[in-house]
């Protein structure tokens, strides 16, 4: 049974990854599911409710996006069909805390959210809902208003049937035309709820109180007013009930009102009082105004009970840097969620600030240096770390995945966990890694690259990446054995040091990676290989991948060497994909080397190309990679070193000619 089902806009959100930058200005973008009643249908999600969402994509890569978003996001996404002739919406915001979040629709010619036609509802579905939620936007053209209001004929005005006072001026001919349609609207339903904007066009006044009146006497059983910096009002025939702002330090209010209707719809369902209510949907709303994007902010119950309760870790921001200049002075005060700038919060004094940026964000500063990640950033990294640990499980379980394979059917991974075995030099630079915050740097400037799907590390450096924002939409691949150290007497004892696959599950990565070095002159090989067959079986049980990078290895003059020989290939691949108790998500990640054709011959599974450093002649090695990728069964690169420490220090250039080979190939 569906208990939450919403009806209306969807689209695709593009925010800027830097904070207080111009559109002009912003050089890189995360992309996010949008669309209020999309997103208050992720929010009942987060919050443990069953939720749909009635509304149409365009038939292209967006909407695609939209119905993989939602899925994810745990949303039935059944009613959701795509109109042909309509490009998906695409929405386009400036982050300027605490209080200027400008929008940019483009849902040009017509947004095919607008093209729901009554016939095609599923209006048992629409009845059966416990409590269905629209907007006033659906109302602004044809056909979907007349199939909202076919929805609420039909649904007959029980409870809980609510209407989001939502109003985009920029979708209505005249202001006369949306009064007239939300006064009608107003028949149908049971609670109202709108912040003083947009009480004021459904009621004629801004004054909390009389609005909340001419609702009640509109036949609404439940009126809620936000009223950013004073509070909420809720007003039912019996009580009025006044709930003060939640502190928050604000990144973007854009998400806050979304979340406060989720969260409304989880109160409402549970019978709670409506102070209880309309508290917990200003916790939730002040936890999304700290974070960066819409959809993948939304908490969950856990952390708005923390929140009201102040338990340790409660306070739930997503943490996001990208900055190479001094930061913008942000705003302090209260507030609490709503649905338009008028309604977002501003800050407080606890904690870190949860986002610095400005207009150099995480791209080059110049064709060949990579963005910086500043002093004040770093630092507030390690405050996060030694204040709030918590912050990272809470940023891990908002990040936005996105599927493995999209419309180009290969990857391009940076790998960044070598440091983890103690190897930190590069070439002839023997203390090339040492520093992380060049490292970081460098991760940055490549993980914002086009074409760049993803990063391969260990928990410290994932989780030094969450922190600074650069995996959201990201493939996150953890290394999970690196206890075999470079150069060490028991290298061939690869333990699982980092990562394992219980813990890859909770932090929501995409994958676990696992060396598996094959001496057969030495005894610990058979621990590895027997660590490496559970770790594979464990992450198939959550249809998670497993990535096996084998080597047939020997030890030479005391040092491990790899038999780097097709045959020696071919041998090690035959045992590593024979590990585990299911191959159905194994994937091999092996060396580049003569006759890769007869390599791949001898497996079916997806394979990435371990990129090695190309030196002093990359054109040589740059062949091999192009010959190697039109290879059947090659679906991508597994770079590092040679990407992040190229010859020339060209981060960005390095990369683009990686990710130009993929596209080629």
């Amino acid at each position: 049974m569906i208990e939450v089902l919403t009806m209306g806009r969807a689209g695709v959100d593009v925010y800027p990854l830097q904070v207080g930058v111009s559109l002009r200005e912003v050089e890189t973008f995360g992309k996010y599911l949008g669309g209020s009643p999309t997103n208050v249908a992720v929010a009942a999600a987060r919050l443990g409710r069953t939720s749909a969402v009635i509304t149409r994509t365009g038939d292209d890569p967006f909407g695609l996006f939209v119905h993989d978003a939602l899925r994810e996001y745990g949303v039935d996404d059944r009613y959701v069909t795509a109109v042909a002739h309509l490009p998906t919406p695409v929405t386009f915001c400036e982050i300027m805390p605490p209080d200027d979040f400008p929008l940019y629709f483009y849902r040009l010619p017509k947004a095919p959210d607008l093209e729901i036609f009554p016939e095609e509802l599923d209006l048992e579905a629409v009845t059966g809902a416990r409590l269905f939620w629209a907007t006033l936007t659906g109302l602004c053209q044809e056909p979907s208003r007349s199939a909202h209001f076919a929805a609420w004929r039909a649904r007959g005005r029980v409870p809980h049937t609510v209407l989001d006072l939502d109003h985009r001026p920029m979708f209505w001919p005249r202001p006369e035309e949306a009064r007239d349609l939300v006064r009608e609207a107003l028949r149908h339903v049971t609670v109202a709820v709108g912040n003083l904007d947009e009480v004021e066009v459904a009621t004629g006044t801004r004054d909390p109180e009389a609005a909340a009146e001419v609702l009640l006497e509109a036949g609404v059983g439940l009126a809620i007013v936000k009223q950013g910096p004073a509070g909420v009002l809720g007003m039912t025939a019996s009580e009025t009930v006044r709930v003060p702002p939640v502190p928050v330090e604000v990144v973007n209010g854009l998400g806050a009102g979304d979340a406060f209707g989720g969260a409304l719809c989880h109160g409402l369902l549970e019978r709670w009082p409506l102070e209880d209510t309309l508290r917990f949907a200003n916790a939730a709303g002040a936890i999304v105004a700290g974070r960066l994007a819409c959809a993948p902010a939304m908490p969950r119950r856990e952390e708005v009970t923390a929140l009201l309760t102040g338990r340790p870790g409660g306070r739930s921001y997503g943490v996001h840097f990208f900055d190479s200049g001094p930061s913008p002075a942000t705003g302090t005060g209260t507030g609490t969620a709503g649905g338009s700038t008028a309604d977002t919060v501003t800050s407080t004094a606890e904690g870190p600030v949860a986002s610095t940026g400005t207009a150099e964000g995480p791209a080059t500063t110049a064709a060949t240096g990579p963005a910086t990640v500043t002093g004040p950033a770093m630092a507030t990294v390690t405050s996060i770390r030694a204040r709030h640990p918590g912050r990272i499980a809470e940023a891990l379980a908002a990040r936005e995945r996105r599927s493995l394979l999209q419309e180009r059917d290969r990857l391009l991974i940076v790998a960044a966990d070598h440091t983890a075995r103690g190897m930190v030099g590069v070439r002839g630079r023997p203390a090339a890694m040492e520093s992380r915050a060049e490292l970081l740097e460098r991760l940055c400037v490549a993980l914002a690259r086009p074409g760049v799907d993803g990063v391969l590390g260990t928990p410290d450096v994932v989780e030094d990446l969450l922190l600074l924002g650069a995996l959201e939409g990201k493939i996150v691949i953890g290394s999970m054995n690196r206890g075999g150290l470079h150069g060490s007497a028991f290298e061939f004892d690869d333990r699982f040091t980092a990562y394992d696959a219980s813990s890859i599950v909770r932090a929501r990565l995409d994958g676990g990676k696992m060396l598996c070095r094959i001496g057969v002159d030495d005894r610990a090989t058979a621990r590895t290989l027997e660590a490496c067959g559970r770790a594979v079986t464990e992450l198939a049980s959550h249809d998670l991948v497993a990535m096996v990078e084998p080597f047939w290895s020997r030890r030479v003059d005391g040092e491990i060497v790899h038999d780097l020989s097709p045959e020696g290939v071919v041998r090690s691949v035959h045992v590593a994909q024979a590990l585990g108790a299911t191959s159905a998500h194994t994937w091999l990640k092996i060396p580049v080397v003569d006759d890769m054709e007869r390599v791949m011959r001898a497996t079916t599974l997806p394979t990435l190309l371990l990129g090695g450093d190309p030196g002093e002649a990359p054109e040589v090695v740059h062949a091999a990679w192009r010959g190697a990728l039109r290879l059947p069964g090659v679906r991508g690169l597994v770079v590092g070193r040679a990407l992040l420490y190229p010859a020339d220090d060209d981060v960005a250039a390095a990369v683009d000619t990686a990710a130009q080979m993929l596209e080629e190939a």
